[in-house]
């Protein structure tokens, strides 16, 4: 077989010495049969980021980082330097992670080079010599599947020994080789100690297992293996040899939000004493979260407190109990109230009303004009919104009319100019 253009900087190195034939071809990488030496061995050659079709691929990346802080920045604002070296981290993970599981005894393909970004591994073979297949590909016996199952969920317990979740695992990312089921395929693992989303992936990995399982063996019980070894990984309680129980219950209790806040204070209060230690400045203390006032209800007969006036009362007085309002009558005035309103005037507002005006708004009138917006309008008209309106005006409707409106129901005003 003519050899591909991406083997061949390991071909001129000697690393590998021919190419037999494409393996193999997934969403992540093109798989190669090759020879390095007398021994067969697989190339896996990784796609251009455009090429793949891998999703919400951010789930996976999170917390990953590289020991180049240049690097690192250049990462996270996403530059075109950022991007390769992304890309150049997203292919070198699964080495690292291959090497971190083989050591922990998960069966997995041994690594041999990593070049250019092209994996050299261990071909898994059957017990006929044959490069192994996939168990989405094989047919099983209930039992047969049922003992895969149960030896699949030992090794992800050994993964989450090992720190590492695999994130996509399923029948299909499983060989099945003369020694049993090996767990292929890593560049989207995920590390337990750093990304947030490693509960939820090790729930669907498990949940894969169990589709597996259930397709031959209809009707198995679903366990929460899962959230078991999660929940003694947490507690430091998982080891390689754990027997897992399918039984577990979540917690009940709720958080105490004000012990979540005063541990955040204390750590800001640590933190300031030791900025203030090397004479640097603390910035501003924490402000404590404002106390809960009770909603006191207006009795019958008094108004409510007036937000203008701190919450109380209109007629209380720094001492005084509150009193409901008192009304009186004045002449030459109608309903209103007699400390805040001026003779010659009828139903204004007393905080804003002048002599001489009925009805108006004090701050967009103006003289000689009559029924417009003080903004927009023209002298001489009249019918207006009384809250535009200016003094010398006449039979001004204080309401808009409910029966004209628009047909895009938006209420309109009509203007009618005054006869001579």
């Amino acid at each position: 077989m003519r050899i591909p253009n991406c083997l061949t900087t390991l071909h001129d190195q000697g690393i590998i010495t021919e190419v037999l034939r494409p393996l193999m071809s997934g969403k992540e990488a093109q798989i190669y049969l090759v020879t390095a030496g007398a021994k067969l061995c697989v190339a896996k050659v990784y796609k251009e980021a455009q090429e793949r079709s891998f999703k919400h691929r951010a789930a996976y990346t999170e917390g990953r980082k590289v020991r180049n802080s240049r690097d690192q920045r250049a990462m996270a604002k996403r530059t075109k330097h950022g991007r390769e070296q992304e890309e150049a981290a997203w292919r070198s993970t699964e080495v690292d992670v291959i090497y971190r599981l083989h050591a922990g005894g998960v069966r997995v393909p041994s690594p041999y080079n990593f070049i250019d970004g092209v994996l050299v591994m261990e071909l898994i073979v059957d017990a006929d010599g044959v490069p192994a297949p996939r168990l989405g590909d094989l047919s099983f016996e209930p039992a047969a599947a049922t003992a895969i199952y149960e030896r699949l969920i030992r090794e992800v317990v050994r993964m989450l020994c090992a720190g590492i979740v695999h994130g996509d695992l399923s029948d299909y990312n499983v060989l099945l080789g003369a020694d049993g089921p090996v767990i292929i395929d890593f560049p989207q693992s995920v590390d337990t100690a750093h990304n947030n989303n490693a509960r939820q992936l090790l729930i669907r990995d498990v949940n894969n297992l169990h589709d597996f399982l259930e397709h031959f063996v209809p009707g198995a019980r679903r366990l929460p293996y899962a959230e078991e070894m999660w929940d003694l990984h947490q507690n430091n309680a998982l080891t390689p040899d754990t027997q897992l129980s399918g039984r577990f219950r979540s917690a009940q209790r709720q958080t105490n939000v004000n012990n979540v806040l005063g541990l955040i204070r204390d750590a800001d209060q640590d933190e300031r004493k030791r900025r203030d230690a090397m004479g640097r400045r603390g910035g501003p203390p924490m402000r404590e979260p404002p106390a809960q006032v009770p909603l006191r209800l207006p009795q019958p007969g008094q108004r409510g407190p007036d937000p203008r006036n701190g919450g109380r009362h209109p007629a209380q007085q720094a001492g005084q109990p509150n009193q409901p309002r008192q009304y009186t009558s004045a002449p030459n005035r109608g309903l209103g109230h007699s400390q805040h309103a001026s003779p010659n005037r009828a139903g204004a507002n007393p905080q804003r009303s002048s002599p001489n005006r009925a009805g108006e708004n004090p701050q967009r009138s103006s003289p000689n004009r009559a029924g417009a917006n003080p903004q927009h309008s023209s002298p001489n008209r009249a019918g207006a919104n009384p809250q535009h309106s200016s003094p010398n005006r006449a039979g001004a409707n204080t309401h808009r009319s409910p029966d004209r409106k628009a047909q895009s129901g938006v209420e309109v005003i009509v203007l009618r100019k005054r006869s001579p």
